[in-house]
C-alpha cells in the first residue's frame, strides 16, 4: 500500500530565504554560546579571551568560506589544501559545541546548588561551595577552565581520528542469495563505488587509492551508483583521471547522483564519464552473459532531475527491451538513493513492506549509496528520517537492497561512527 511520503515541487522564494536567516540566527546564537564558554565564563585573562575569540570567529570564518565558495568556478586543486583545513574546521566547532553543552548543563546545576546552600545557610563565609580564599579562583572557575580545555582537545582529537578514517577505505564483503540468478553466475562479484566526492575536500590522489583497492578486489562488474564530484568538468576532470583505470571483465557502469546535478552540468559529466570509459546507464540497461545465461542491470538518475534527467524505470527497462528483448531472471538496478527503490511509478513511495515499481518490474537487487551512513556521528539520526535505511543489506518494496556507506565523504573528509567502505557483493544461487 502506498504510503503518505508525496514527492514535493520546488517551494516558493522566500521559503529559502527564511530558512536561511533561521540558520544566521543559530549560528550567531551557537557561537555567542562558544565564546562565552571559551573565553569569558572561565575568567581567563584579557588576552586570552581576544585570542580565543579572535580564533573561533577565524575558524568560522574559514569553514563558512569554504562552503561559499563551492559554487565559484575557482583553481581547486590549487586551493585543496586550504579547502581541506576549512572544512576540517566544520567538525572541530560541532563537537566543540556538543561538548560545552555538557559542560553549561553542569555550570548551570553547580551555580543552582551554589544559590540554595547561599539561601538555606544561616550564616555563612562560603563564597562558591566552600571557596574561602577571596583570593583564589572559585572551584566553578577551575572546573570551566579544565573541562573547556578538555573539551576542545577532544574536539581536535576526534576529529583528528575522523580524518585519518575517512582516507581509509576497505573493501567489505556482502553474499547475496536467490532463486533466481542462473547457476553460471554464481560466485558473480560486484564493487559497488558510491559517494566518492572527489572535489575540495578531496583529491584524485585518493581516487587513485579507491581504484587501486577496487581492482585488487577483482570483481566480475564495477557499479558506480552516483555523487563522483563536487565541482566542474573543468576543475575536476584531471582528478578524475584514475577512474580509466578500473578493471573488471563487464566494465563498469554508472548512474548520476544528487551531486552531479549540483554541479549545473550534469550532461557534461556523464559525457565526461564516457570519455574515462565508463558506461552511463541514463535510464537504460545492459545485458550480462555466461553462455547462453543472462542478466540485467538497469540504471537511473537521481529523483532530484527533472526533465530529460528525471528518473524513469520504466524507460529504462523499454529501452533495455527494445535492444535486448525479454528481460532476464535475475535483474539488478543501480540507483543513488536507497529511497528511489520505494518509488511506485506514479510520484509516491510504497512502504518498506509494500511492493514498488522495482519488484512489479523483475529487479531482484539494488545497489545504492547516499546515506554516508550518516558520516559523523550524530547525523545518523537525521538520515534516518529521511532515507528508509542507513546501510547494510535490507528487503525494501520486495527488492533486495544494498546500501553503501560510501568510499568518500562530503563537506569535511572526516567519518566518525560511519567507516568508508566498498562493498564486494557475491552472487549465489539459492539452494
Amino acid at each position: 500500500m502506498a504510503s503518505g511520503r508525496v514527492r514535493l515541487g520546488r517551494q516558493g522564494g522566500g521559503a529559502p530565504m527564511a530558512f536561511m536567516a533561521v540558520g544566521l540566527m543559530v549560528l550567531a546564537g551557537g557561537l555567542a554560546f562558544c565564546v562565552f564558554y571559551l573565553a569569558f565564563a572561565p575568567r581567563w585573562r584579557v588576552w586570552v579571551r581576544v585570542a580565543i575569540t579572535t580564533l573561533v570567529m577565524l575558524a568560522l570564518a574559514a569553514a563558512l568560506g569554504s562552503l561559499l565558495i563551492r559554487p565559484a568556478d575557482y583553481p581547486m586543486a590549487t586551493w585543496r589544501p586550504v579547502t581541506v583545513t576549512a572544512l576540517v574546521a566544520l567538525p572541530v566547532m560541532a563537537y566543540l559545541g556538543l561538548g560545552l553543552v555538557g559542560v553549561a548543563a553542569i555550570d548551570l546545576l553547580w551555580r543552582g546548588a551554589a544559590r540554595v546552600r547561599r539561601e538555606t545557610a544561616a550564616s555563612t563565609v562560603l563564597t562558591d561551595l566552600g571557596e574561602v580564599n577571596a583570593n583564589a579562583l572559585p572551584r566553578r572557575v577551575v572546573f570551566l577552565r579544565w573541562a573547556t580545555c578538555l573539551v576542545t582537545t577532544a574536539a581536535i582529537g576526534v576529529t583528528t581520528f575522523g580524518y585519518v578514517r575517512a582516507h581509509e577505505p576497505v573493501v567489505t564483503p556482502v553474499d547475496v542469495t536467490s532463486p533466481q540468478l542462473p547457476s553460471p553466475f554464481d560466485g558473480y562479484r560486484i564493487a559497488l563505488l558510491t559517494d566518492i566526492h572527489i572535489g575540495p575536500g578531496l583529491s584524485g590522489g585518493f581516487l587513485r587509492q579507491v581504484v587501486d583497492e577496487t581492482n585488487a578486489a577483482q570483481p566480475d562488474l564495477v557499479v558506480i551508483a552516483g555523487d563522483l564530484v563536487d565541482g566542474s568538468v573543468a576543475q575536476l576532470i584531471a582528478d578524475m583521471a584514475p577512474l580509466a583505470d578500473l578493471r573488471a571483465p563487464d566494465g563498469v557502469v554508472v548512474v548520476t547522483g544528487n551531486h552531479e546535478l549540483y554541479t549545473g552540468m550534469p550532461s557534461a559529466w556523464m559525457a565526461a564519464f564516457r570519455t574515462l570509459g565508463l558506461t552511463v546507464l541514463d535510464n537504460d540497461g545492459v545485458v550480462l552473459h555466461r553462455g547462453d545465461s543472462t542478466i540485467d542491470v538497469l540504471g537511473i538518475g537521481d529523483r532530484n532531475g527533472a526533465g530529460l534527467l528525471a528518473p524513469d524505470l520504466t524507460l529504462a527497462d523499454w529501452r533495455l527491451h527494445q535492444t535486448a528483448g525479454p528481460p532476464s531472471a535475475f535483474r539488478i538496478l543501480a540507483v543513488h538513493e536507497p529511497l528511489e527503490v520505494l518509488d511506485d511509478g506514479h510520484g509516491r513511495y510504497v512502504a518498506p513492506d509494500g511492493v514498488g515499481l522495482g519488484a512489479s518490474l523483475g529487479v531482484d537487487l539494488a545497489l545504492c549509496g547516499h546515506t554516508h551512513g550518516g558520516q559523523m556521528w550524530p547525523v545518523q539520526a537525521l538520515i534516518r528520517r529521511q532515507q528508509p535505511v542507513l546501510d547494510g543489506v535490507h528487503n525494501l518494496a520486495g527488492v533486495t537492497t544494498v546500501t553503501s556507506r560510501g568510499a568518500g565523504a562530503w563537506g569535511p573528509p572526516v567519518r566518525i561512527g560511519a567507516p568508508p567502505e566498498i562493498p564486494l557483493i557475491t552472487l549465489h544461487v539459492a539452494a
